[in-house]
């Protein structure tokens, strides 16, 4: 049986439960806010769209202890509107509401896969996991799998292919110290050092044009809504099926010390084998700088003041 978690149901979250729902991918999900209200309103709104469907999955609210058994379960929290301030600007409001989750999901005996949507994405993390003492592998964030997304979506544009043909890795931090490694980059198999479809790949306007897609996003909606529920929602589909493929997710990662956003094949366990390709040396300084940077941002979350 597929048993799915989600905590938070502001955009981001009610949306991954519609297509969780919708997609059949779930047999039970259980869903949790702190606000009461919004969840059974969830809850009864997505019941009454299930006589629709083929299968109907059983839907349970605001109980932490029905999370004990979940193969996954979704952190979807934050307050989307400091994101208007600046990218990071979310790290402490989103710290003090881990402490306040954390030890719910400790107490419930939950040990399957917890993925954090929150940002900063990599040292929020690396705070999840230390609140809740899962082990490393079990604990991870969406990382750098947008950042790799829009990339994708803008060198396909370049040469008007599907993003689905261009594969390829983003490392480091999310919206921060991200790190195409450009050697990882094929259009349909082709490395770009080569003319595509006749046509010179320019990795620099590449970056730029992606970068700018995010903002739109951002400035559009206050959140990449969408790309984040949708990305999720295919990483949960490789834990639940035992996948063993490769993205580029927010883990623990042993070289550098640290959350970071890195390739690893991911299943049941969470964490896999790490996907182990060349670096530049560029690359590496990079990575580096990122690493430091989510490591100050994880030691202010692990300073906050204790609240009584």
């Amino acid at each position: 049986m597929r048993k799915l978690g989600i905590i938070g149901l502001g955009n981001v979250g009610a949306l991954l439960a519609n297509l969780l729902v919708a997609r059949q991918i779930v047999d039970e999900l259980v869903l949790i806010d702190t606000n009461s209200d919004l969840a059974v309103g969830l809850q009864n709104d997505l019941l009454d769209g299930m006589s629709a469907l083929a299968v109907q999955p059983t839907i349970k609210v605001q109980d932490y202890a029905a999370l004990k058994d979940a193969d996954a379960v979704v952190l979807a929290i934050g307050n989307a509107e400091l994101l208007k301030e600046q990218r990071f600007a979310e790290l402490t409001d989103v710290g003090k509401m881990m402490r306040q989750i954390a030890p719910q999901i400790k107490q419930s005996g939950f040990s399957g896969v917890l993925l954090n949507l929150a940002n900063p994405n990599e040292a929020a993390t690396a705070y999840l996991q230390y609140l809740t003492e899962l082990p490393r592998p079990k604990v991870i964030g969406l990382g750098t799998v947008l950042d790799t997304a829009r990339l994708h979506r803008a060198i396909a544009d370049q040469v008007h292919v599907a993003p689905s043909a261009v594969t390829g890795f983003v490392y480091g931090q999310h919206d921060g110290e991200a790190v195409p490694i450009w050697s990882t980059f094929r259009i349909n198999g082709q490395p770009l050092e080569k003319p595509v479809m006749g046509q010179k790949i320019d990795p620099h306007q590449s970056e730029i044009q992606a970068k700018l897609n995010g903002w739109y996003a951002i400035k559009g909606q206050g959140q990449d809504v969408s790309g984040m529920a949708l990305w999720t929602m295919r990483i949960l589909q490789a834990v639940l099926s035992d996948e063993q493929v490769s993205f580029p997710v927010a883990l623990y990662q042993p070289q550098y010390q640290s959350y970071l956003s890195f390739a690893a094949q991911l299943g049941r366990q969470g964490v896999g084998n790490y996907t182990l390709l060349p670096l530049r040396p560029l690359e590496e300084d990079q990575l580096k700088v990122a690493a430091q940077n989510i490591q100050d941002q994880l030691n202010i979350l692990l300073e906050l003041p204790t609240e009584d």
